[in-house]
């Protein structure tokens, strides 16, 4: 079964607060494309099998947020949605 990230692909936009702060956040996009160099153009579930976090099994897509009040970034995990819906 596929599922896929609605935020990664344009059909939402993540509205979150900052976990510091509480003002609002900008999402900087997926995690992983942070990763290095080739990071954004690796297989995502190549990618979630290893950077620690337990998204391939609970489906979730895990964005990095920035908040340009406090100047900090954290990781904002995104559920994903099954393709069948």
């Amino acid at each position: 079964m596929s599922y896929y990230c609605a935020v990664c692909n344009g059909m939402e936009s993540l509205e979150c607060a900052c976990p510091v702060c509480g003002h609002p956040a900008q999402d900087e996009g997926k995690l992983s494309d942070f990763y290095g160099p080739y990071s954004p153009y690796r297989n995502i579930d190549d990618l979630k099998l290893t950077n620690g976090f337990i998204d391939l099994e609970q489906h979730i897509c895990v964005h990095s947020i920035y908040c340009p009040e406090c100047g900090r970034s954290s990781p904002q995990p995104v559920r994903e949605t099954n393709q069948l819906h």
